[in-house]
Parts: structure tokens; C-alpha cells; sequence
């Protein structure tokens, strides 16, 4: 959870007076894609990192089936290449309209997460083994190895009740009149605001 700068003391272990803005997005919505666009081509996380902690959170829209696979490549990378997970976010980002329903309704789940993983290498260089995504088939149901980082980020944003993407909140509180729709301009007169 999020804590206002001027409550830094309430925290035990860390004192920095920063805001925190954390984005709910889906990797598959397109209105997601936009909002990331916007912050990202004008370097906002950038130029207000000092002041400004801009955290990604995965919102799984259940609607779109690939979204969960999507999603569970990003986690990989997060485990794997930490260092490049801005760019295989913004990579799948600009691919996405490749992993819309029309485009994967008919692929198994493997030659769904073996389209990611070439989408992903095509964009960033990043490249995954497959295998790190086949199921776990010492357990009945059992999921993969990221099923668990999936089930923690799933519940993280049920916990604060969000229900569509983009969502965003600031300092923990949502931030309803943040749009996908929102400009460079009006991002940056907001964040200006906040430091």
C-alpha cells in the first residue's frame, strides 16, 4: 500500500518522500496501451523519478483468456531480466493487437505463449524459454512456476477493488478522473501538483 509523503514517518523501514502512482493495466486493452504511450513516449516516469515512484500492476481482464498468458510472460521477465522489464511491457504494448481474441481463438495455450514469446523477442531481444510456462504436471491443476505470482497479483488488485483497466491510484487512494484519453500536458499539470 501506498503512504503519503508527509506520513513517511509512519513507515518503519523507509523514510524517502516520494509519491507513488501505480498503474492498473491490462497488456491486452487497448485504452491501457494508450495511457502507458502517453507516459512512456514523453518520459514522464523519467522526469519525475525523483519525486514520483510510478509502480506497473497487472489487472488480468478475465474477458480476454490471452491476458493471463500475457501477463505470466511479463512475470517471467520480472524474474528473469529485471533490468528489462520496461521494455518488454512496452514491447508487448505495441504488439498487442496481434494477441486480440480474433487473432488467438483458435491457438492452444502453448501456441499462445509461443506467439508472446516471439512477439516479445521480435520487439526487445528478450527470449524466454517455453518451457518455463508448460504446466507443472506433478501436481493435478497444478498451473506453472508463475501460477503463484499470478494468484498474488490477481488478489492485489481485487484487494483494492479494481475492476477494469487502465485504473490508476496515487498515494494509494484511486484517481477516478485519470483517463486513457488524458494527454502528455494534463499528465504532466497533475504531476506537477503532486510534488
Amino acid at each position: 500500500m501506498s503512504l503519503l509523503p508527509k506520513y513517511a514517518a509512519y513507515s518503519l523501514t523507509n523514510q524517502q518522500h516520494r509519491h507513488t502512482v501505480e498503474l492498473f493495466l491490462d497488456l491486452v486493452c487497448p485504452f491501457s496501451a494508450r495511457l502507458w504511450s502517453t507516459l512512456v513516449e514523453n518520459n514522464l516516469p523519467t522526469k519525475y523519478k525523483s519525486s514520483i515512484e510510478f509502480i506497473f500492476r497487472h489487472q488480468i481482464q478475465p474477458w480476454h483468456s490471452q491476458s493471463v498468458l500475457v501477463h505470466t510472460v511479463i512475470m517471467a521477465v520480472a524474474h528473469e531480466q529485471p533490468n528489462r522489464l520496461f521494455d518488454a511491457i512496452t514491447g508487448l504494448f505495441k504488439r498487442q493487437r496481434e494477441l486480440f481474441d480474433e487473432h488467438v481463438e483458435e491457438k492452444t495455450q502453448v501456441e499462445i505463449y509461443q506467439r508472446i514469446l516471439n512477439l516479445l523477442n521480435e520487439q526487445t531481444n528478450i527470449q524466454l524459454d517455453l518451457n518455463i510456462f508448460r504446466t507443472n504436471k506433478n501436481e493435478a491443476n497444478g498451473g506453472n512456476t508463475l501460477t503463484t505470482d499470478v494468484k498474488y497479483h490477481v488478489k492485489y488488485a481485487r484487494k483494492h477493488a479494481v475492476h477494469v483497466s487502465p485504473t490508476v491510484f496515487v498515494d494509494g487512494l484511486e484517481q477516478s478522473d485519470i483517463s486513457s484519453q488524458w494527454t502528455a500536458q494534463q499528465w504532466t499539470d497533475f504531476l506537477d501538483k503532486l510534488q
